[in-house]
């Protein structure tokens, strides 16, 4: 019998183009950067979105808003006014106070920390960083880093009525997705 060398072929390296001088880099030999600049990234796959893909989700977001409830929730969070409404989305009715992001978040900041703060300090700490986590910065540009204007995902109520199929259920405070609101109705309660 006679010993077969098989030929052995280096196996392709993946690599990239670097635009600028048109050479080519290996994929492994790059530094993979995270949205927060200076984090290395774990996930050698991650790529962050280019600004034709953030504009297009901007685009399909946007397409779905009711511009009218965009505008009253901007309102809402940008001068910190409270409106009476009523939201109907999926079969339920939510009757309340449209009021900001602040008023929802400072609500719950301040319930956790009377539930947990004595006992578990690390849960009050963990609450109060996700809750303002949610607020939006004081000084909120209106128009985002992919120069498109920037849309608020979410509404906030307080005194909240939840009706559906004849049950009523009252909470203190409610927060739902904008774009799952099916119609609205400015000034209206739940009192008949």
């Amino acid at each position: 019998m006679q010993d077969r060398q098989e030929d052995k072929k280096p196996e392709a390296e993946e690599t990239t183009q670097n635009e600028n001088t048109n050479e080519e880099t290996p994929v492994e030999a790059q530094d993979v950067v995270s949205p927060r600049e200076g984090e290395s990234n774990p996930n050698p796959n991650f790529r962050p979105l280019a600004r034709g893909e953030r504009r297009n989700l901007w685009l399909r977001d946007y397409g779905d808003q009711d511009f009218a409830l965009q505008m009253w929730v901007r309102l809402v969070e940008l001068q910190d006014v409270e409106i009476e409404m009523m939201l109907q989305m999926h079969g339920i009715l939510a009757f309340g106070t449209l009021v900001s992001t602040t008023h929802y978040a400072q609500f719950y900041i301040d319930m956790n920390e009377e539930l947990y703060r004595e006992n578990d300090p690390a849960m009050a700490d963990f609450f109060l960083q996700y809750y303002r986590s949610l607020v939006p910065p004081a000084e909120q540009e209106e128009f985002g880093p992919e120069g498109l204007p920037v849309l608020f995902r979410f509404a906030h109520m307080r005194d909240v009525t939840l009706m559906s199929g004849g049950n009523k259920v009252k909470v203190p405070y409610w927060r739902g997705k904008i774009n799952d609101v099916e119609a609205f109705v400015v000034g209206a309660t739940a009192e008949a």
